[in-house]
């Protein structure tokens, strides 16, 4: 009898607290409310942006809507329309999905597409030098193309491929693992698993060898040991599955609390007290995704650009982890002299934090004391380290911006204007650097929506909603600390770089290449053609027991021509794109 009442007294507990179980696994898996900007309003997928994972040495990139170059930097977006030229390091680019291109010194190459909305297509473009895709999740066969002067080549499967670009002796590529076709003038071959192909100009010197897929050079010992590394944490335990393999960096700075309603979320080691997101890093500007945050922080690229942060009482930040990503989740807003932010919390809010209390739902004008703020002067939204510049609540005072910060708008209708540049020498080559990009200028434009309201008119004078009331955090349940990996970085190899000369010469192009981004007053989304060998339509993961496809008949004079080879719709740069007009 007493069992029997025990059972009925934990069924009763149980039925009374299944609401709130049903309510708490609501609000875990719905998206944030509030400013979350819908797919609907954006062009951008979660792989449409990719980013530095690895830098070794001095690396480049020409950003699409820039006529120069600057260093990069760990967690550095990687976009459609961009260049980048390795110097004498090593890079590694992630494209999510546990998908990564790694480039070796002196390499050239151009980001011609990335996928977004209606369109899973990425394509690469590399003139020179070495570098190796791993793939690990291939949507359909096709999806990922390489271009290089000589051949185009087509991934099947997902695998390891490396290719060599030499301007004066042609292109080999080597496939480890996987399959991918590669097309040229006359012939489109299958190139499989343990095979390597060598194509100059178009025309393939032989069918299909095989090679032993051993590591031969510095290069391909430096690939083992990243890719060892990316997938030998690879895990999805407090992540969606999607974004596992960002979760060993993020356990390696942090620990993994458990905090009701949000679930499993993450608090960052060894911040200094005047830290807050969104802080120490720098915005870049990105035609498709718009103002994006670039974070120093080693662990960054998944704790701003996903999820929300949130404070409490003796457990400081901490960040709710979600599955869409954002070029940065944060509440804006700006006047004649400043620009200021705040992370948004999960309800849609600006977070404030005053005197030790959180509060998630504040409406009305913004706190200048508040822990989460950021503001800076107009004219250092592009300073390069933001924490340096950022003013402080006395100068805010004095300023008299007291009732008058409203940070309710998701986005900023701003871009850049012009920047300046100038030519610098890097190991006895002219590499173009951007320079000062604070000073350049800051244009509106009009966005089709923004949601909020104008920023600079808030609707209230300070009010609390009853559910943003101060809190004190609650405990959190576990506190499970993670597991540092005994193992760095890798590191670059010793070998020496390859011999060929990549230099950007001037502002206006002289190559015959497709430009790598457009002139800063043309849009983007411009569809053009290109110059590429196009692939066969015959030759498809069920046809991998024959090894030769000849392509549909074309001339010579055609095969280099520009034009489309595809009824698919393509976002890229053409050989008659107009070149940035600038002078050094």
């Amino acid at each position: 009898m007493r069992r029997n009442k025990l059972l009925i007294l934990a069924g009763s507990i149980l039925l009374l607290s299944f609401p709130t179980f049903l309510k708490a696994q609501s609000e875990e898996t719905q998206l944030p409310e509030g400013l979350n900007v819908s797919a609907e309003e954006t062009q951008y997928t979660n792989e449409s942006v990719g980013h530095v994972s690895f830098i070794a040495g001095k690396s480049f990139i020409q950003r699409a809507a820039d006529v120069g170059y600057e260093e990069m930097v760990m967690n550095d977006p990687v976009a459609e329309g961009d260049r980048i030229e390795t110097a004498d390091g090593r890079l590694e680019i992630s494209f999510g999905e546990r998908n990564y291109l790694r480039l070796d010194g002196e390499t050239k190459m151009d980001v011609l597409s990335l996928p977004k909305r209606n369109s899973d297509l990425t394509r690469f473009r590399i003139w020179s030098g070495h570098a190796y895709l791993e793939v690990n999740r291939l949507n359909q066969e096709k999806n990922i193309e390489i271009h290089t002067p000589d051949s185009s080549f087509y991934i099947l499967e997902k695998g390891i491929y490396r290719l060599d670009v030499d301007g004066s002796k042609g292109t080999e590529i080597r496939v480890f693992k996987g399959v991918a076709e590669a097309a040229g003038e006359q012939d489109s071959y299958l190139v499989k698993s343990e095979q390597r192909l060598e194509v100059a100009q178009g025309r393939f010197r032989s069918k299909p060898v095989g090679f032993r897929p051993v590591a031969d050079d510095g290069f391909d010992r430096w690939q083992e040991s990243r890719a060892g590394e990316v997938n030998k944490y690879y895990a999805s335990r407090y992540l969606p599955e999607d974004l596992g393999n960002l979760e060993a960096e993020l356990s390696e700075y942090g620990d993994w609390v458990y905090m009701p309603p949000y679930g499993n979320v993450w608090v960052p080691r060894d911040i200094d007290d005047d830290w807050r997101p969104y802080y120490n890093g720098h915005w870049t500007w990105i035609p498709i995704t718009g103002w994006t945050w670039v974070p120093y922080e080693p662990w960054g690229w998944a704790a701003f650009h996903y999820g929300r942060w949130h404070w409490g009482v003796g457990l400081g930040w901490y960040w709710i982890p979600t599955s869409i990503w954002g070029p940065a989740w944060v509440s804006w807003w700006w006047d004649a002299d400043y620009f200021g932010w705040a992370p948004l919390s999960w309800y849609g809010y600006p977070v404030v934090v005053v005197n030790g209390v959180f509060y998630d739902h504040y409406q009305g004008y913004y706190p200048v004391h508040s822990r989460a703020l950021v503001v800076v002067k107009r004219d250092q939204l592009r300073a390069r380290q933001v924490s340096r510049v950022a003013l402080r609540p006395e100068n805010l005072k004095a300023g008299n911006l007291e009732n008058r910060i409203a940070l309710n708008s998701s986005k900023l209708p701003f871009r850049p204007d012009s920047s300046k540049v100038s030519v610098e020498r890097l190991n006895g080559n002219k590499v173009l650097l951007r320079q000062n990009n604070q000073s350049s200028g800051i244009r509106e434009i009009k966005p089709e929506s923004l949601r909020g309201k104008p920023a600079g008119t808030p609707t209230t004078n300070i009010r609390k909603t009853n559910s943003g009331q101060g809190k004190t955090a609650a405990r959190p349940e576990s506190l499970k600390p993670a597991s540092r990996s005994n193992e760095g970085k890798a590191g670059r190899s010793t070998s020496t770089a390859p011999a060929g000369k990549v230099t950007p010469k001037k502002i206006k192009k002289q190559d015959s290449s497709p430009m790598s981004s457009l002139s800063r007053n043309q849009s983007s989304n411009v569809t053009r053609n290109m110059p590429t060998y196009p692939s066969s339509p015959r030759i498809s993961r069920q046809n991998l027991n024959q090894s030769q496809y000849s392509a549909p008949a074309r001339s010579k004079s055609n095969s280099t021509a520009v034009r489309s080879y595809s009824n698919r719709n393509y976002n890229s740069r053409s050989i008659n794109s107009p070149s940035r007009s600038s002078s050094t």
